[in-house]
């Protein structure tokens, strides 16, 4: 009986010691946002709600400091995991407001127009998440303006990138071209000079053998007509002689 009361008596003690625990955790976290210091705000938050009871709903300031530590994502995972618990339209509204501004950090814009848009169906009335709405979907144009633009700037570098290797091969071809036809006219003038060189050669030694010609024909005929001379000669001087005159009776 005794082990009984006792073992009742140090869960008492265990409940309200984690119940003041949690307490503490939260007063921290509190301190620690009105001070400025987000990120420890958000860790004392985390803590408390773990050591909290189940009734103890902390994700709004959890969500709150982890916006003003600048840690979006994890704003905008708490609001979306947060978001069914909500009770009251107007705690949708405004659970959907702050997914909306987390997602408009992020430059998520098209997320953000459709967590604005949840918003305004639970409190129609509410200007300022209107207003964000109007921003966000100018912010989403742009955003798409510019994408488009983006590709239409990859598609012009790539098309002038792929004329540009096109000019640059047709050029290569041509330069080859050329300096086949280069090689070849040069080869033909080889062939040409050559060619001329040849004739000149043979020209010149036919020349040469027909003046070797000549000169045996003028000798031949020189010859000729000194020995017709010397005949002419030989014959005058023995049976040309002049017939003596007178009669002989």
């Amino acid at each position: 009986m005794k082990l009984l009361l006792y073992i009742g008596f140090i869960c008492l003690c265990s409940g309200v010691y984690g119940q003041d625990d949690w307490r503490d955790s939260l007063s921290v976290a509190r301190s620690a946002y009105k001070s400025g210091d987000y990120h420890k705000a958000m860790r004392y938050y985390e803590s408390a709600q773990k050591k909290a009871p189940e009734d103890v709903d902390l994700s709004d300031e959890i969500g709150q400091s982890a916006y003003k530590a600048r840690e979006f994502e994890k704003a905008e995972k708490v609001y979306q995991q947060s978001g069914n618990s909500k009770q009251s339209s107007s705690e949708k509204a405004d659970n959907y407001h702050n997914l909306g501004n987390s997602r408009m950090k992020k430059k998520d814009y098209s997320g953000a127009v459709e967590a604005y848009k949840e918003s305004l169906r639970n409190n129609p009335d509410d200007e300022e998440t209107r207003y964000n709405l109007s921003e966000a979907i100018r912010k989403m144009k742009d955003q798409q303006q510019k994408q488009n633009q983006q590709q239409q700037n990859q598609q012009q570098n790539q098309q002038q990138n792929q004329q540009q290797n096109q000019q640059g091969q047709q050029n290569q071809q041509q330069n080859q071209q050329q300096n086949q036809q280069g090689q070849q006219g040069q080869q033909n003038q080889q062939n040409q000079q050559q060619g001329q060189q040849n004739n000149s050669n043979q020209e010149g030694g036919n020349q040469g053998q027909l003046s070797n010609k000549t000169v045996d024909k003028m000798l031949d005929e020189l010859m000729k007509k000194e020995a017709d001379t010397k005949r002419r000669m030989s014959g005058y001087g023995k049976g040309n002689e002049a017939p003596k005159s007178g009669k002989d009776w």
